[in-house]
């Protein structure tokens, strides 16, 4: 499959933002293929009128005629805008059917992009997949600019969206106005929510974190992307432990944030935690005969017979060298035969420090000397 350049992602400002207000394209992608009437009757095709693919003098789509592929496209995403009106009069399971229709809309849409780039499509051309891309990063960086110009912080945006601060919702809503009245067709960027505050951390090189960010609203919910919450190789105690911590510094208590990780350190060693929590879930994603390489869920799989889309699920205890002879499966192991070294130092610091580390938080803090590491 040939690989081209995909949705424009700008680096996050690092730290803890207030007042975080987020927007973002409806149906992005779908939109710019109906917007520019992408098909491949109308790649690079003589006509009189034609629109030029951004960063591409030799790249064009004709407009004269509506395509097909448009069309199909623009009744799906109607009706799956007018299910989405209707989900919030709906109640029960009639609001649970519809929300499903919608959702299978938006992968329908969504696929209809996806076949262009799909070598065994009909549809297949990598260079209109990589034109729809290069759309997507023009209207985002359009939306930036203009953003800025209007006086508003942009901390982060990421292929769709765009975080602003430096402004109130008021007049987030007067620049949707404006910017919608100059993107073409059907392009339109909505009002997804605010957020009372937002944590962005550091990736290696100090340099901030693509698509990894944390929100959380008046309400005290909050949003999580990219953080080991939703990390399958992590076990629950991990996630639970990073999302406690997240919700913490989002309230900027840092010190209660460290002393609740020393809490579940202490309680790792004592033996006080479910076991259930413990567990590591993986799914096995092909065929076992296929991995090369060994690692603590193949070794648990080939001894329980496992086969392709099987989760495999398994503890690490204290019998064995190598962290992959310590894999064991859950049904035959218990709490008192589980390594606590391990959950502390490659499982629940680890999760902490994501979130912790930029504020100066190093595994010393949580008191932790001596405990062997496993490669």
């Amino acid at each position: 499959m040939v690989r081209y350049k995909g949705g424009y992602v700008k680096e996050p400002k690092i730290g803890i933002h207030k007042n975080i207000i987020v927007l973002d394209f409806r149906n992005l992608l779908p939109s710019i293929i109906i917007t520019h009437n992408i098909d491949i009757t109308t790649f690079c095709k003589k006509c009189k009128k034609k629109v030029f693919v951004p960063g591409f003098k030799d790249r064009w789509f004709c407009q004269d005629k509506r395509a097909e592929i448009p069309k199909r496209l623009e009744k799906i995403l109607k009706e799956r805008w007018e299910l989405k009106k209707k989900i919030k009069k709906l109640k029960g399971k009639e609001k649970e059917k519809t929300i499903k229709k919608a959702y299978q809309l938006k992968l329908a849409a969504n696929i209809t992009y996806g076949k262009f780039g799909y070598p065994k499509s009909s549809h297949y051309n990598v260079k209109i997949a990589e034109s729809i891309t290069a759309f997507g990063r023009y209207y985002i960086k359009y939306v930036i600019n203009q953003a800025e110009k209007n006086g508003l912080n942009v901390i982060y945006a990421d292929t769709d969206s765009v975080f602003l601060t430096n402004s109130t919702i008021k007049n987030a809503k007067e620049f949707l106005k404006k910017i919608n009245k100059s993107l073409p067709g059907i392009m339109k960027l909505e009002y997804r929510g605010f957020y009372k505050k937002g944590l962005f951390v550091s990736k290696k090189g100090g340099k901030g974190a693509k698509k990894k960010y944390a929100l959380i609203d008046n309400k005290g919910n909050i949003l999580i992307r990219g953080f080991e919450t939703r990390r399958e190789d992590w076990c629950n105690l991990a996630k639970t432990t990073q999302e406690h911590v997240l919700k913490l510094v989002l309230e900027d208590k840092i010190k209660d944030a460290v002393e609740y990780v020393k809490t579940i350190i202490r309680k790792i060693k004592q033996k006080k935690i479910k076991y259930s929590d413990l567990i590591i879930n993986v799914q096995l994603s092909k065929p076992l005969s296929s991995y090369k390489a060994i690692g603590p869920h193949i070794k648990v799989a080939k001894e329980i017979n496992a086969k392709q889309g099987d989760i495999i699920k398994f503890v690490i205890i204290k019998n064995g060298e190598k962290i992959t002879d310590k894999a064991k499966y859950f049904k035959y192991s218990n709490i008192n035969k589980i390594d606590e070294n391990y959950y502390i130092t490659h499982q629940i610091i680890p999760a902490a420090l994501r979130v912790l580390g930029d504020f100066g938080i190093t595994e010393k803090d949580f008191n932790v000397n001596n405990i062997k590491k496993y490669i």
